[in-house]
C-alpha cells in the first residue's frame, strides 16, 4: 500500500511544506471524524485537470462507516468529483448536495477545503479537500451529546478551511492524546463550561468534583481541585491559552489519588475566538502501573547493586 507521501509525489505537484501539512491533518483528523460521526477522505488534485486522488481515509469510532472498502489510491473525476472541485476552487465548505445512495445506504457528502497558511500568517492556498461523508441509514433525532459533537465538528471544519487547524505539535509529548469518547468539555469565550459529556463528568468526579460542570469556570476549577498547586496552575493556564487562540501542551491533574490527562484546543472559526474544546481522559490506572514499574525497577537495581558488592 502506497503511503500518503508516495501518492502525493506520484500524482501531484504539491510542495514539501504542503505535504507536511497533509500529514498533520491525517495525524489529527480522527477527532473531526468522531465528532462528525462521518468518514473522512483526503482528496488531492492530480496533474490531470478536474481529477482528485484519495491519499488518506478515516472512519468514525462514534457511528457507522459510510464505506466498507478502502478508497486510498482511488481517483475521482467528472460528476463524481464536482463537489470536490467547487470546494477546491472556491475555498469554501460545500454542503449543497442531496444524499447519495450506495446500494440501499444513503450518505450525505460534504467537502472541506484544506488551506495551508502562508509563512506571514496570511490566508494561504487550498491544497486539498476533505470529503466528509455521513452514513444516513441510522438517522434519527440527535441527542444533546450529538448536537454538541456536530457543532464542534463544524467549528473545526471551518478552521481547516481557514488553515488554523490542526495546531502545531509539541515534540516532547509522549502520552497519546485523549479522544472524543474519553471525555469532552466545551467552553465559551469566557472559559465557562457550556457542555460536558458523561465521560468527562465522570473523570472530574474522580478528582473530587461532584457537581455538574456546566456553568463552571474550568481554569479556576482546576486550580481548586489539583493536589499540587503547580499542576493546577499549569492545567488552568493551558485552558486560558486555548481561549486566547493557541494550542498548549497536554497537562495532567492529580487529586484524591486520581489522575486526569487534559488537552485544550482553541475554537476560532473564521479567525474569531469563540471558546475552547477540552478533551480529558482518566489515566489513574495507567499512572498507577507506571509507579509500580518504577518501584520494581528500583528494587531490581538495588538487588543488582548488593549482589555486585558481595
Amino acid at each position: 500500500m502506497s503511503t500518503l507521501r508516495d501518492l502525493v509525489e506520484e500524482h501531484t505537484d504539491l510542495r514539501p511544506e504542503d505535504v507536511d501539512h497533509l500529514h498533520r491533518i491525517a495525524a489529527e483528523w480522527q477527532l473531526l471524524s468522531d465528532l462528525s460521526f462521518a468518514d473522512l477522505l483526503l482528496w488531492v488534485p492530480t496533474t490531470d485537470e478536474g481529477s482528485f486522488i484519495c491519499v488518506a481515509q478515516a472512519r468514525p469510532t462514534t457511528g457507522p462507516t459510510a464505506y466498507l472498502d478502502d478508497h486510498v489510491g482511488r481517483i475521482a473525476s467528472g460528476p463524481e468529483a464536482a463537489h470536490l472541485s467547487i470546494a477546491y476552487r472556491q475555498g469554501r465548505i460545500w454542503r449543497e448536495g442531496d444524499p447519495v445512495w450506495y446500494g440501499d445506504m444513503p450518505a450525505r457528502h460534504e467537502a472541506i477545503p484544506v488551506r495551508v497558511r502562508a509563512a506571514d500568517g496570511e490566508s494561504g492556498e487550498v491544497v486539498a479537500v476533505i470529503g466528509r461523508d455521513t452514513n444516513l441509514s441510522a438517522a434519527r433525532t440527535p441527542s444533546q451529546l450529538e448536537l454538541n459533537y456536530l457543532t464542534t465538528a463544524d467549528d473545526l471544519a471551518q478552521m481547516i478551511a481557514d488553515g488554523t487547524f490542526p495546531p502545531p505539535r509539541h515534540d516532547d509529548e509522549t502520552t497519546s492524546a485523549p479522544r472524543v469518547g474519553d471525555g469532552l468539555v466545551r467552553l465559551d469565550a469566557n472559559g465557562k463550561v457550556t457542555y460536558a459529556s458523561p465521560n468527562a463528568q465522570s473523570a472530574h468526579r474522580r478528582l473530587g468534583f461532584a457537581s455538574h460542570l456546566v456553568g463552571e469556570d474550568l481554569a479556576a476549577l482546576y486550580k481548586r481541585l489539583a493536589d499540587d498547586p503547580l499542576d493546577g496552575t499549569d492545567a488552568a493556564n493551558a485552558v486560558l491559552t486555548a481561549l486566547r487562540g493557541e494550542a498548549p501542551p497536554r497537562r495532567e491533574i492529580e487529586a484524591r489519588g486520581a489522575t486526569m490527562l487534559t488537552r485544550a484546543l482553541p475554537l476560532m472559526p473564521a479567525g474569531v475566538p469563540i471558546g475552547a474544546l477540552v478533551l480529558v481522559r482518566d489515566i489513574t490506572e495507567v499512572r498507577r502501573r507506571d509507579r509500580a514499574l518504577i518501584t520494581k525497577d528500583a528494587t531490581i537495581r538495588e538487588i543488582h547493586h548488593r549482589v555486585k558488592n558481595n
